[in-house]
């Protein structure tokens, strides 16, 4: 597995009015409830000469903070992942495997890494909320969605060999 940062944005949020800035850490313990977090997942395939699939995973995380609770954080986070699935999962498994997998940990390395930018900001270290990416698939399953129309997953076939 391989992992990257394509891009990383995070900006305290502070009232228009100085007389109401809250003093130094006041993100600690912040209650996400009501705040809009958005997420676009893509997924690029790539075969190999061994016939084994790899699988590109993109996740972007956003709290742009224009709608909903106001987070303490503006937070623009995106990693790409590579990721081959086991010859034991059936095939017809797979894609669902590697998006369900691979956001799982990109999205630990994104919570982390706003953990670590945070915890040196006036604001005070946030911590995102823990994310159960199997029940969104699930959950979008049930409602006979695809991918695509809830988490914008975008998929690109390529023969390309993988290192």
């Amino acid at each position: 597995m391989e992992m990257y940062y394509l891009g990383i944005s995070v900006v305290p949020q502070f009232p228009q009015n100085p007389d109401e800035v809250p003093g130094p850490g006041f993100a600690r313990g912040f209650d996400f409830n009501g705040v809009n977090i958005g997420e676009t997942v893509k997924l690029n395939i790539f075969s190999n000469q061994n016939n084994e699939l790899t699988y590109g995973v993109n996740l972007r995380i956003v709290i742009s903070n224009n709608e909903g609770k106001i987070a303490p954080y503006a937070i623009d986070v995106e990693a790409s992942g590579l990721f081959v699935i086991s010859e034991s999962v059936p095939k017809e498994k797979h894609e669902e495997m590697a998006i369900v997998n691979g956001c799982a940990i990109l999205y630990s390395a994104i919570r982390e890494q706003v953990m670590t930018i945070t915890s040196r900001c006036y604001g005070g270290l946030l911590i995102l909320p823990t994310v159960n990416f199997l029940d969104k698939i699930k959950k979008e399953k049930n409602q006979d969605m695809l991918p695509e129309q809830s988490h914008e997953v975008k998929k690109k076939r390529s023969s390309k060999s993988t290192p």
